[in-house]
């Protein structure tokens, strides 16, 4: 994939902010009861589904801050992905048609609670994607090629800055449409 620099920066914010709003819209008006309720047994909550992201996030939005403190400020006029983001974002997100393809197992380190606090756990979801949101504004001003950001996998795996975004969001994208099922299944 290759595009403009700024054009990637400026879709990859309204994903998130599009997704930031479908989920607003998911648990709008769901009882407290209801946002714990398992899908099935062995399956998340909503809260669960929505602490597992924050607690993704909050790795990358630290290793993002990190990248922007160690590399200079030189944005680039184009992004083009790399191979290994480009598989780790095929890998994680839905197809186009909406379909998520493979299940994946969840680092256990990322594994949420059974029973969360709502409103905690709320605002700390839509807080780590505001933040999130507000970094990839700020990316503008760097290299989305050439500025590394270590995966949750461990410093040794690392993705442009510019599939970082990729992969986040499409990891987004992917529980927002768990968030639908769950939320079919149990409201």
């Amino acid at each position: 994939m290759k595009l403009k620099a700024t054009t990637h920066i400026q879709n990859s914010i309204k994903q998130c902010e599009i997704a930031l709003t479908e989920v607003e819209q998911l648990i709008a008006g769901l009882d407290n009861d209801t946002l714990n309720t398992q899908e099935a047994a062995g399956k998340w909550s909503i809260l669960q589904c929505l602490k597992h992201l924050s607690i993704a996030n909050k790795i990358y939005v630290e290793n993002i801050k990190k990248a922007h403190q160690k590399y200079p400020q030189q944005p680039d006029e184009t992004f083009s992905s790399h191979w290994k983001g480009d598989y780790f974002t095929k890998m994680i997100s839905p197809k186009e048609n909406g379909v998520v393809k493979n299940n994946m197992k969840t680092m256990k380190s990322m594994n949420p609670k059974e029973a969360l606090p709502v409103q905690e756990t709320i605002d700390e979801f839509f807080s780590t994607h505001r933040e999130l949101a507000d970094l990839i504004k700020k990316s503008e001003n760097y290299s989305l090629n050439k500025v590394k950001v270590p995966t949750a996998l461990g410093p040794l795996v690392k993705l442009r800055l510019g599939d970082a975004f990729r992969f986040l969001l499409g990891h987004l994208d992917r529980h927002v449409l768990q968030l639908k099922r769950i939320k079919k299944a149990v409201a």
